[in-house]
């Protein structure tokens, strides 16, 4: 037995390779009718074929499934959506790498009027503080208006003008009136020195409008853009995780104590974010862009950013005799610009 599995690993044996293939859109799987399809079975197919191996695909479902088979002799050489992880890199070989990747999150699109006022109600609250001293400003500048104009009015407290200020709501009333360019007229200044407050007001009102404008407006373009990206793991604080048991998404999560949601498969991670379940989905970011292009963007913005840039690669079992002339033939077909146009199927440019 230990001969015969020798002369499999054997490169030029005739005996068929076992190549493991591990189930996760676009870069394995079976589709109709049983045939293997995706971006690294159409790589290996490529290379195997540049050095005249036989082989025997294999799906396996779980990636905890596929590093215990390549340990135990069970797989030959395994392929498919294998990113290069610290962890993995201590229980099985990996070849040269065949496609870039990295850890990405997806977020959920924010879409309809309710988003709109849920981005403007979290903006405003995170400029209590200027809100504040702006009503505090508007009741002194309402206030000193009164007083000013108390010099206009009669011994018994009235005006012989209607549209004088006869006490401090009024003012306040004046103030807001003037800080939003209303501008009434139905209550005005009569002294010189409620004038020359008026003009102050009128001045510096155009200032607090344009901040706090801005303000809001910066704010409410932040949190949509924070919506889906993340570049760093403080980006994913105080927010729901999910991840593929397994996955390198799991392993960064892991790697950074962070809570988080497990799921068999990416597709039934991706339904609990698109269904509220979930705010983000952590994964290798061509799975994840695939999944969602095809099957979630309605629901689901694509990644933007990469938390943890990485590769991927095929693995192998620890000192395996496939490894050299495995590596040899990934560094010809990869570079070649056949190879480069397929790939671009898959992912896009």
């Amino acid at each position: 037995m230990l001969a015969g599995a020798a002369a499999a690993a054997e490169p030029g044996s005739t005996t068929p390779l076992r190549i493991g293939v591990y189930q996760v859109a676009p870069y394995g799987g079976q589709g109709d009718g049983g045939l293997f399809v995706g971006a690294s079975v159409d790589l290996w197919r490529r290379v195997a074929e540049h050095l005249n191996w036989q082989y025997q695909l294999m799906p396996v479902a779980q990636m905890s499934d596929l590093l215990s088979g390549l340990e135990n002799g069970a797989y030959d050489v395994a392929i498919g959506a294998i990113t290069i992880t610290p962890e993995r890199l201590a229980r099985v070989d990996f070849s040269y790498p065949t496609h870039h990747s990295g850890v990405a999150a997806v977020f959920a699109r924010r879409m309809g009027a309710a988003s709109a006022f849920y981005d403007y109600g979290e903006a405003a609250g995170e400029l209590g503080l200027l809100i504040f001293a702006i009503v505090i400003l508007l009741t002194v500048i309402g206030v000193l208006m009164w007083w000013f104009e108390r010099a206009h009015l009669s011994k018994t407290g009235t005006s012989a003008s209607e549209s004088a200020v006869t006490s401090w709501h009024e003012g306040v009333y004046w103030a807001v009136v003037t800080m939003t360019t209303v501008g009434y007229g139905d209550k005005t200044p009569k002294t010189h020195l409620g004038r020359t407050l008026a003009v102050v007001w009128m001045v510096g009102s155009l200032v607090l409008v344009s901040l706090l404008t801005t303000n809001l407006v910066a704010r409410m373009t932040a949190s949509r853009v924070e919506s889906i990206v993340a570049t760093r793991t403080s980006d994913l604080a105080g927010k729901r995780l999910a991840a593929v048991s397994g996955s390198s998404g799991a392993e960064y999560l892991d790697a950074e104590r962070l809570a988080y949601q497990k799921f068999a498969d990416l597709a039934d991670a991706l339904n609990a974010l698109a269904t509220g379940k979930a705010d983000a989905v952590v994964n290798s970011v061509g799975a994840l862009q695939y999944l969602v292009n095809t099957r979630f963007s309605d629901a689901i913005a694509p990644p933007r950013g990469v938390l943890a840039p990485a590769y991927m690669a095929f693995a192998l079992p620890m000192n395996s005799v496939l490894k050299k002339p495995l590596d040899r033939a990934l560094t010809i077909v990869t570079g070649s610009p056949e190879w480069r146009s397929v790939e671009e199927t898959y992912f896009g440019r």
